[in-house]
C-alpha cells in the first residue's frame, strides 16, 4: 500500500515546493548527511518501526529520509498542531514515507493524528515533548510496553520522561537528547534565541531596537533570547523563580525584575519557561496599551489566550500571524502566532546549521538504542559520543583541534614524588 493511501495530508500536489525545501535543508546538514548517514550504515535500523514526531518542517523531513535511506520504517506526525508544513509533509508522502498531520486543523484532529501514529506500533520514538510518548502510555499501554526506546528533543520532554520513571511507568530506555550538550548549548540558546527574535520582528515588521521586553525564564532558551535581543539594540528584563538563575541574568547584564515591575513597561512579552499559563488573567491587567505577547517555550498555553479571549469585549486579526485582543478598559493585546511557539508556528524554526547538530544527536541516539546500548530508564548519549559529534562539525568547518600531549598531563605522582 502507497504511503498516501495510509497518511493524513493537506494536498499531494504541494510536494514540489516541499522537495525544494528538503533539499536546501540538506544542502546545510553535513552532520545528519554525512556523519549520521555512515553512523546508521551498519543496518541496525534496517527493517525497525521509527515514529519521529517533531515540529514538520525541512530539516525534520530531511531526518526523517536518511533514517528511511537506513531502511528504517518510518512514521511522521507534527509535534504541535500549527507548526507542520502542509508542503513538506506532502514531499514526504510523495517519497513514500507516511505522515499524518495537517497545519492548523485543530486540537483534536492533531490528536487524532498522534495516535494513528501510535497504531502503527513503533518501536523507537524520536519525540518533541514526550508528546507520542505520553499519548501510547495513556491510550495504547499494550503498545507501550513494547516500545524499544525513546529519544526526547525537548527540556519538557524530559522533565515527563522522568516523571514516568519516578513513578515506574517508563520500561523502556530514553534518551535525553534534550541534555546533549551538543543540543542544549547550541539548539536552546543560539537556535531558539536567533529564530524567536527572528519571528517576531517578522511578523511584526518592527525594530528591536530602543526595546523593552519582558522575558519569562531564564534556561538556556531564555538565555539564548535574552542575548539576541541585546545584540539588536533591545533592554531583556528578565523575571524568574529561580535565585540563581535571576543571579546569573543580572551577572549576564540584564535587568531582572518580578512580573509586577516588569510587565507595566514591556513593548514585547516573551515566554519561555516550559510551563503553562505563565501569562495568565491576572497578568493582562499589568500591561500596557499595545503591548506584544509571544512564546517560545514548549506549551502553547504558556500565554492563556483562552483566558484573553474570555476578558476581551472584542477580536480582530490585524496582520498575518497577528491578533488583537481589545480589554474592557480599551487597552489593546496583540498575540503572535496565536500563542503557539512563534518561531515555528510564526517562522521557519531554527537555523539549518543548528538543527544539523540537533538531529545528529537524535539520530545517534536512536541508532544507539536499536544497537541495544542503553539500559532502561532515562540517560544522555555517552560524553565521547557528544565530542565525536562536535568534532565532526568542526572538521567540516575545516578546523582541526590539537590533543593534549603527555608532558602536559597533571598527575599526582609529580607531586609526591619518587617513593621512600
Amino acid at each position: 500500500m502507497s504511503a498516501l493511501n495510509v497518511s493524513r495530508i493537506l494536498d499531494i500536489d504541494l510536494a514540489p515546493e516541499g522537495h525544494l525545501a528538503i533539499d536546501w535543508a540538506r544542502r546545510h546538514s553535513p552532520l545528519v548527511d554525512g556523519f549520521l548517514r555512515d553512523r546508521l550504515s551498519d543496518g541496525a535500523l534496517k527493517g525497525r518501526k521509527v515514529a519521529v514526531v517533531v515540529h514538520l518542517e525541512a530539516k525534520t523531513a530531511f531526518l526523517a529520509t536518511v533514517l528511511a535511506d537506513a531502511g528504517a520504517e518510518v512514521v511522521v506526525a507534527g509535534s504541535n498542531p500549527h507548526s507542520t508544513r502542509d508542503e513538506i509533509a506532502a514531499a514526504l508522502v510523495d517519497r513514500e514515507i507516511e505522515v499524518h498531520s495537517v497545519r492548523d486543523s485543530g486540537y483534536q484532529a492533531w490528536e487524532k493524528d498522534l495516535l494513528s501514529v501510535t497504531e502503527t506500533a513503533p518501536e523507537f520514538i524520536i519525540d518533541d515533548g514526550a508528546e507520542l510518548t505520553i499519548r501510547m502510555a495513556t491510550h495504547r499501554p499494550d503498545l507501550f510496553a513494547e516500545l524499544k526506546g525513546v529519544t526526547e528533543q525537548t527540556t519538557t520532554g524530559v522533565a515527563r520522561l522522568m516523571a514516568l520513571a519516578e513513578r515506574d511507568m517508563l520500561p523502556f530506555p530514553a534518551l535525553a537528547a534534550n541534555d546533549a550538550l551538543c543540543k542544549h548549548l547550541f539548539d536552546n540558546r543560539y537556535g531558539t534565541g536567533q529564530s524567536t527574535i527572528q519571528a517576531i520582528l517578522n511578523l511584526t515588521n518592527m525594530l528591536m531596537a530602543g526595546k523593552t521586553v519582558a522575558l519569562l525564564g531564564y534556561g538556556w532558551v531564555g538565555r539564548g533570547i535574552a542575548a539576541h535581543i541585546r545584540a539588536l539594540g533591545g533592554t531583556a528584563w528578565v523575571v524568574e523563580i529561580d535565585p540563581v538563575k535571576a543571579l546569573e541574568a543580572f551577572m549576564d547584564g540584564h535587568q531582572v525584575g518580578n512580573l509586577s515591575s516588569s510587565l507595566p513597561m514591556a513593548d514585547f512579552v516573551i515566554t519561555a519557561t516550559g510551563g503553562r499559563r505563565a501569562l495568565s488573567r491576572e497578568h493582562f491587567a499589568l500591561m500596557k496599551d499595545g503591548a506584544i505577547l509571544a512564546n517560545a517555550g514548549h506549551h502553547d498555553l504558556e500565554i492563556d489566550v483562552e483566558a484573553l479571549a474570555d476578558d476581551a469585549k472584542s477580536f480582530r486579526i490585524v496582520r498575518s500571524g497577528i491578533d488583537e485582543y481589545v480589554l474592557p478598559d480599551d487597552r489593546s493585546m496583540l498575540v503572535l502566532a496565536n500563542g503557539a511557539l512563534v518561531n515555528i508556528a510564526g517562522g521557519l524554526g531554527h537555523p539549518i546549521e543548528i538543527m544539523d547538530l540537533s538531529f545528529a544527536v537524535q539520530g545517534v541516539g536512536c541508532h544507539e538504542l536499536a544497537r541495544g546500548e542503553v539500559a532502561e530508564g532515562v540517560h544522555v548519549i555517552a560524553p565521547e559520543v557528544d565530542s565525536e559529534i562536535a568534532a565532526a562539525k568542526l572538521h567540516f568547518h575545516g578546523i582541526h583541534l590539537d590533543k593534549k600531549e603527555s608532558h602536559q598531563e597533571d598527575s599526582i605522582d609529580d607531586l609526591l614524588g619518587p617513593e621512600v
